[in-house]
């Protein structure tokens, strides 16, 4: 009787697996689609770079405000001249949209709405 248990825990387990395979295959794909701003050190897209695609607030160090470059893959994001995405939003960059700035900006964190 405790090895037939045992084959029955181990089917359930084996049927399991491919389900969590399929959601971690979805949740990896999603998180790759996010929409991506890279922010440049000088202005016309020199300098260091850092790039900022997650979901949620984010500051944008005061080092990186040379020029941006958005890339639009389906989420928007508002901009704040406060950190943490606090205060009124001054900008917003569209979820379907590229857009770029090759001068200086005063942004200092953003949202990107997922």
């Amino acid at each position: 009787m405790q090895r037939a248990t045992g084959e029955i825990m181990n089917r359930k387990r084996l049927a399991l697996l491919p389900a969590l395979t399929a959601g971690i295959i979805a949740c990896t794909a999603a998180a790759a689609q996010a929409s991506t701003i890279v922010v440049y050190e000088g202005s016309h897209f020199t300098g260091a770079s850092m790039t900022i695609d997650a979901c949620g607030p984010s500051d944008i160090p005061e080092r990186f405000h040379g020029s941006y470059k958005w890339y639009a893959t389906g989420q928007s994001a508002s901009m704040y001249n406060l950190p943490g995405g606090k205060g009124r939003v001054h900008h917003k960059l569209s979820a379907h949209w590229d857009n770029e700035q090759k001068t200086p900006f005063g942004w200092k964190s953003m949202i990107i709405h997922c």
